[in-house]
């Protein structure tokens, strides 16, 4: 009785906080009359959790193979055996980008962020929390809230039959004219899309240099910005079919 009330104690949290956050949109849609989560969703989210970061001015940062290393043990302590690295991004000024794909599908799995000076990992924000059908927060999947409820009433993991209703084309169209209407002509993103269970993710590219990274939700065709990346260094993939 007492796990089953607590259960529905923070339920009952979550719901009214997310709530209030697409309280937020829909009005900041009706006033602006776009289908963006964009700049004041992102900036919501980092006011949540950026608490939990911690940036040391003067440390050296940690290696590549420090990150690697530490990102592995997370996954495999968090997830499992069946989680990968695909491609980690490295900024000069916020945190490094990883993003995780699962073994045997291939598919995205989820998106996470590390503090380059701590090692500290967690949850990207945004989509990789939001809109993730299977591993986010209120994902049917074993690690989203459903998932975690259903596991405990003897339920079902996640079984939804993954349609889309954008295809990678219109995602990657509907981003195009995104960042053009918002940043300019100068602005574009390049063929590559990232699938994740309810979401593509695209990078964006100013000229030929990249300059940013948006989601685009492939039921609904919302857009929302990657607000918290910094200024990008490299990227490194683990791609086995780059061949790197």
């Amino acid at each position: 009785m007492k796990r089953n009330r607590l259960l529905w104690t923070i339920v009952l949290i979550v719901s009214v906080i997310m709530l209030i956050g697409y309280s937020i949109w829909i009005t900041e849609v009706i006033k602006t009359g776009s289908n963006s989560f964009g700049y004041y969703g992102a900036r919501m989210m980092n006011g949540w959790f950026n608490g939990y970061v911690q940036r040391i001015e003067g440390k050296d940062k940690l290696s590549v193979n420090q990150i690697t290393e530490n990102v592995n043990r997370y996954l495999q302590n968090n997830y499992g055996s069946n989680m990968k690295i695909s491609d980690i991004f490295l900024y000069k000024d916020s945190d490094y980008y990883v993003s995780v794909v699962e073994s045997d599908t291939g598919k995205g799995a989820i998106e996470l962020l590390v503090n380059p000076y701590t090692g500290y990992i967690y949850p990207e924000y945004g989509p990789n929390m939001m809109w993730n059908e299977k591993y986010g927060m209120h994902g049917n999947g074993r690690f989203g809230m459903m998932g975690m409820m259903r596991s405990i009433y003897k339920g079902s993991y996640y079984n939804r039959n993954d349609t889309k209703d954008i295809s990678r084309n219109q995602a990657l169209e509907i981003a195009d004219n995104y960042v053009k209407k918002t940043f300019g002509n100068d602005y574009s993103v390049p063929g590559e899309v990232h699938e994740f269970y309810g979401y593509y993710t695209i990078h964006i590219n100013k000229g030929n240099k990249p300059a940013g990274m948006l989601s685009v939700n492939y039921h609904t065709g919302d857009i929302w910005y990657h607000t918290w990346h910094g200024q990008l260094e490299k990227v490194i993939s683990f791609d086995e079919k780059k061949g790197e």
